[in-house]
């Protein structure tokens, strides 16, 4: 099987004699491009009128690389156009249980249609039938006419079309990794099954996407089997009868359905095409049109790849698109002089570390057969430095005295300031200073928290940026050459987008600082004992195994607990527990997730059980049994801080995520006790009492709100007391507890069915609840709206600081995505500003530990919450320099307030 990205295809280039004059025409499947393109290309992006483009740009993309590998002599693009109505009409279900299209792509696709136009691309759709058809009505035509036919398409049943002159091009992941499919690799695909047997295959197995029922019980294994032993669909159905068990059966009972499906998985190669395939040439498009046509939709970064593949010069009025260049790269001495020459003229160097290691700490077989290389980039210059020593010293000097840009600062400067306080370090990280430090990944985190589309790569091809294009890696210029490309040209590019998107200031002020801050905790670390967590994996063991006797004595069995499926057949057919309401799943039994066992639970104490080993036997494995691997040298865990994984803005916790140690259970209590401290010294830890209430109270103003928290009263029976209608010495625990649920419940932009089921009551009774608060703090209902409002006008929410969360679903007419889209409106304003103002601290607290000598040093952060570890002698000063700080980074409407407590180890601290 041919297996390649598009990239690397093979270029046309004709073969000799009669076959010199065959002609290739690329015939693409437009709906199934369009759909890869939607769901590759994540992060929102819109056109100047505010409609969306993201699957346009990810098509033109994969329409310029497919034009340039494949350098095809026409281009023809394909449409389904209305209903399907020439299968519905042999099968009425027919695709009938598919969603709508998602309104953002609907909108694109006559768009799409229009830029192919402007390209001078026949646009074939035809009413009631599909683009399969087409591409399949258009492969005969041009096979028999002597073309070199390449079909397009991310849709497998196409395969059937594959000739010695027609070629499957299969998008596979994403849009841009592709198989090119030809008779011999369909074979070897489907085990035996040939091009001309997959309907036969597809009328055995059905397709579950398309509603085509096919046999139930057959699979794509078990169909290939017996299309291969028999021959085809005819001769399987000839001879039902040796086929033995239930399979059998099926097939029996299901004839019809398996030659129906046959017939509605057949490409039609009959479609009434109104095209004359001698007439498909490519390209034949003028220059102007198409720039007009890409740059009304802000594609402009691209008009010069598009006009290069007619091979116009780009004369035309518009920005060239930057792509990158790769010069020959300076190794050895002339490496370290331009390096030298790049720090003393202040300009900015990229950097990125090319590694053998596979996975932190672990490094691959051929370790030492592969070098470590720092590549960097300034100037017009590519720099190649090799050796440990060698490329230790250029990141030293980069960071103590050059301007470094890299798409993970953190990462390159643990090169310098190991990971592991028993290592030396090279540098100091109080000397290191934050404005001479450009991490492009958490530019772009800025500039779109929600993407995910960080990279160097991803941010250079973002036509919101650049719109610039890569070049493949390769043995002399590999991804991390590259990288440090693309990352010196988004140095001013991203500047400017951050200045113009108004986070210049967060990016600055905020998150480089506390990249140093990150740096020096993830090497500090928390000291972890292995003995304890020895001794509680033994004693969970235990406790473990007897609950998995009993719940096996209890069901009369013995099963894994472990496998859905057999814990399914227990819980639902042996012991008979009540399936009503209770979804399958696709292999054909009743789910038990969480949910589901959480609701049973309170009628079954098996099930109770069930999820009191499953909380067991997960703290055992995630924590007991891996933790102590994760010890290092200085007998302490180093976890990984990430700035750009969160969206709201928060940080998260890595390798280990210790962050996620439950917090309220005695198992996360029992786990905590392993993280302890040096002789002499006592854990610490300071967080902000309740901040998200606090901050709705002073972004909303509700005067209410606002007299609850000042007053200094038990806010959340405050609430219960306005809400439920009695004074406050009446608030019982019940009420307490529920008015904190709705108290915490608002600022997440809870609604009823969320604050039902978290408090297990009728929605009624939840709906009631949350309409009482509101009328009790009518400021918080009108500050909610108001926060959606804004986010639906201007496509973002913003924090006290200017963190923007886009929420690109705020005017989708799907409902669900619409009101998750309302929730982080409502939401982002307090925790988004919640993670800013503990940034914010802890960048003041690591700067006050500086400057007043002390030895006490901040080793985690877990959401509202600092950890330290302090000389015991320190500990009165280091509590009132931490309070200090975290209420004094802003001033509020309500008092901000920081708790201290303390303990011998991490659980006596909290």
């Amino acid at each position: 099987m041919a297996d390649t990205t598009i990239a690397e295809a093979p270029e046309h280039d004709g073969a000799a004699g009669a076959e010199q004059a065959r002609r290739t025409i690329a015939v693409i499947d437009g709906n199934s491009l369009m759909h890869r393109a939607f769901h590759a290309i994540r992060q929102p992006m819109s056109a100047p009128d505010g409609r969306a483009t993201n699957a346009l740009f990810g098509f033109f993309n994969m329409f310029i690389k497919l034009v340039e590998s494949f350098q095809p002599d026409g281009v023809i693009c394909a449409f389904d156009r209305g209903k399907p109505q020439v299968r519905i009409d042999m099968l009425p279900q027919y695709k009938a249980q598919r969603p709508p299209m998602d309104p953002s792509l609907h909108e694109q696709f006559p768009m799409v249609k229009d830029l192919l136009r402007s390209l001078d691309v026949p646009v074939v759709e035809l009413q009631g039938w599909e683009g399969d058809d087409i591409l399949g009505t258009l492969a005969r035509r041009g096979e028999e006419a002597g073309f070199e036919m390449l079909l397009f398409t991310g849709d497998r049943d196409m395969y059937q079309l594959a000739t010695e002159n027609v070629k499957i091009v299969a998008t596979k992941k994403g849009v841009s990794d592709v198989q090119i499919m030809t008779p011999e690799s369909v074979d070897d695909l489907y085990h035996g099954v040939t091009p001309e047997l997959v309907p036969d295959f597809y009328g055995l197995k059905g397709d579950s996407s398309d509603n085509i029922p096919g046999v139930p019980g057959i699979g794509p294994k078990k169909a290939a089997a017996l299309i291969v032993e028999y021959g085809s669909l005819d001769e399987v159905i000839a001879h039902a009868d040796e086929v033995k068990g239930k399979m059998g059966e099926n097939l029996r009972a299901h004839i019809d359905d398996a030659l129906v499906s046959r017939k509605i998985a057949t490409i039609r190669t009959d479609a009434p095409v109104e095209l004359d395939l001698a007439d498909a040439k490519f390209p034949t498009f003028e220059a102007q049109t198409v720039t007009d046509a890409f740059s009304a939709l802000g594609f402009t970064g691209m008009i010069s790849r598009l006009l290069r593949l007619g091979g116009a010069e780009t004369s035309v009025d518009v920005a060239p698109a930057p792509t990158l260049e790769v010069p020959e790269p300076l190794s050895g001495d002339a490496a370290r002089a331009a390096l030298d020459a790049a720090i003393a003229d202040g300009a900015p160097v990229a950097a990125e570390l090319q590694s053998p290691e596979t996975k932190k700490g672990q490094q691959s077989l051929f370790a030492e057969e592969e070098p470590r290389v720092l590549w960097c980039a300034t100037g017009d210059k590519l720099l190649r430095i090799e050796g440990d020593d060698a490329l230790r010293a250029a990141i030293r000097d980069l960071a103590l005295k050059g301007w470094l840009v890299s798409a993970d600062v953190k990462a390159l400067l643990h090169e310098v300031v190991p990971a592991d306080s028993a290592l030396e370090p090279l540098v100091d990280v109080a000397a290191l200073d934050a404005s001479h430090l450009f991490d492009v990944s958490i530019a772009g985190y800025l500039l779109d928290s929600d993407s995910g589309a960080f990279s160097p790569a991803e941010l250079y091809q973002n036509p919101q940026l650049t719109g610039g294009a890569m070049p493949e890696p390769s043995d002399e210029a590999p991804q991390e050459a590259l990288d440090v490309l693309a990352e010196l040209a988004l140095v001013d590019v991203l500047g400017q987008a951050l200045q113009a998107d108004g986070s210049l200031e967060l990016f600055t002020t905020v998150e480089m600082p506390l990249t140093l801050v990150l740096l020096q905790m993830e090497r500090e670390g928390l000291r972890c004992d292995p003995n304890i967590l020895a001794e509680q994996a033994a004693s969970l063991g235990s406790e473990i195994d007897a609950m998995v006797a009993a719940i096996r004595a209890e069901a009369g069995e013995e099963f894994n607990l472990d496998s859905p499926q057999q814990l399914s057949h227990v819980l639902f057919d042996v012991m008979g527990l009540p399936t009503a309401g209770l979804k399958k799943t696709r292999k054909g039994f009743y789910s038990t997730n969480a949910k589901v066992l959480a609701d049973l639970a309170g009628d079954h104490k098996v099930v109770a059980d069930v999820l009191e080993y499953r909380e067991r036997a997960k703290i055992k494995s995630t924590y007991l049994d891996a933790l102590p691997k994760l010890i290092r040298t200085d007998g302490r865990i180093h976890t990984t801080l990430n700035q750009t994984v969160a969206a709201t803005g928060r940080l998260s916790s890595s390798e280990p995520n210790l962050q996620n140690i439950p917090t309220r259970s005695d198992l996360g209590h029992r786990v905590r006790t392993a993280f302890t401290v040096d002789e002499g010294n006592v854990f610490l830890a300071c967080d902000y009492s309740q901040i998200e209430l606090r901050l709705l109270a002073h972004l909303s103003g509700d005067e209410h709100l606002v007299a609850a928290f000042c007053e200094g009263a038990d806010f959340h029976a405050a609430t219960a007391a306005r809400v439920f209608g009695v004074p406050v010495d009446e608030v019982t625990p019940q009420l307490r507890s529920r008015a904190k649920a709705v108290n915490f419940g608002i600022v997440y932009g809870q609604q009823a069915f969320g604050l039902a089921t978290s408090l297990k009551i009728p929605r009624g009774e939840a709906q009631e609840m949350i309409d009482r608060y509101f009328e009790a703090y009518p400021g918080v209902r009108r500050f909610l709206d108001e926060s959606v409002e804004t986010a639906r006008k201007s496509g973002f929410a913003t924090t006290m600081y200017g963190r923007k969360r886009h929420i690109k679903d705020i005017n989708s007419r799907n409902f669900q995505l619409r009101s998750f889209a309302e929730r982080t409106a409502m939401n982002h304003p307090m925790q988004g500003t919640a993670a800013d103002i503990i940034k914010i601290a802890m960048v003041r607290v690591a700067e006050r530990l500086r400057e007043e000598g002390l030895a006490s040093r901040l080793v985690l952060q877990i959401h509202d919450e600092l950890d330290f570890e302090v000389p015991a002698a320190e500990v009165d000063a280091l509590s009132s320099l931490v309070r200090e700080t975290m209420e004094g980074v802003c001033e509020l409407r309500v008092p901000l307030i920081a708790d201290v407590s303390f303990g011998s180890n991490w659980a006596e601290a909290k």
